[in-house]
């Protein structure tokens, strides 16, 4: 796949939709649930952020996964749960997955003025495929970006791998994205312009410290990309 002079990697799971919002619900009403058989909400909210993080290395990222992680908690707990309960999981399920995609603030009028830029534009996610792919299908924004990019995980050597089957070069790639982990870090790592956008719900395995902040830029939403990229085009 040749692109053009500048490809630009946008994530998708808020960056372009909120993503983390539905996941706080997801575990309010588990923790309500639980709470509902019993069990004290506290140490069933510590279970649940444990093992969470514990099942990346072997699940991956995904909505799934993480519904799976769920249920293994309350049967543990709970290993005669009432079929009341078993149904309320199958509604918590059902709500993760068919969550509304809602676009955050300047989305759509920023992908517009973007393709108009001779840039590649790519949304490069991390998760189950069909679940992403329902995502996306679903945001309307199919006709505004180049292609879709689904990863299990987002790290320097998927993001080598994005650059070869572009062929980029790593300078020429931004890399836009919430996460210091799964965007930043891999950006900087590779040699990629690296674009945080900062938001305040940011999932607890995805925080960490950028490598090289001074080689950061920092912005509150995505309508302060086009300017950055339209600078880039300029130099």
């Amino acid at each position: 796949m040749k692109t053009n002079d500048y490809l630009l990697l946008l994530d998708a799971d808020d960056t372009l939709w909120e993503s983390a919002l539905f996941f706080e619900r997801t575990e309010h009403d588990f923790l309500s649930l639980m709470s509902a058989l019993g069990l004290p909400e506290d140490e069933v909210r510590r279970t649940v952020h444990r093992k969470d993080v514990e099942r990346l290395s072997i699940t991956g990222y995904g909505a799934k996964p993480y519904m799976d992680t769920l249920r293994i908690i309350m049967l543990d707990l709970v290993p005669q749960a009432p079929s009341w309960a078993l149904t309320a999981m199958d509604d918590i399920h059902k709500s993760l997955l068919g969550h509304p995609v809602i676009l955050l603030p300047g989305v759509l009028s920023t992908l517009k003025e973007i393709k108009k830029l001779p840039v590649t534009t790519i949304v490069y996610t991390m998760g189950e495929k069909d679940h992403q792919t329902d995502k996306f299908e679903r945001s309307g924004l199919k006709s505004y970006v180049d292609e879709l990019c689904i990863v299990p995980v987002k790290n320097v050597n998927a993001l080598h791998d994005v650059l070869v089957y572009a062929e980029t070069e790593p300078e020429n790639c931004i890399v836009v994205g919430n996460s210091p982990r799964s965007d930043i870090n891999p950006a900087l790592s590779a040699g990629s312009i690296a674009v945080h956008v900062l938001r305040d719900r940011t999932w607890a395995a995805e925080r960490e410290d950028f490598i090289d902040p001074r080689m950061v830029v920092t912005i509150e939403d995505l309508r302060k990309l086009t300017p950055i990229v339209n600078d880039l085009l300029s130099n």
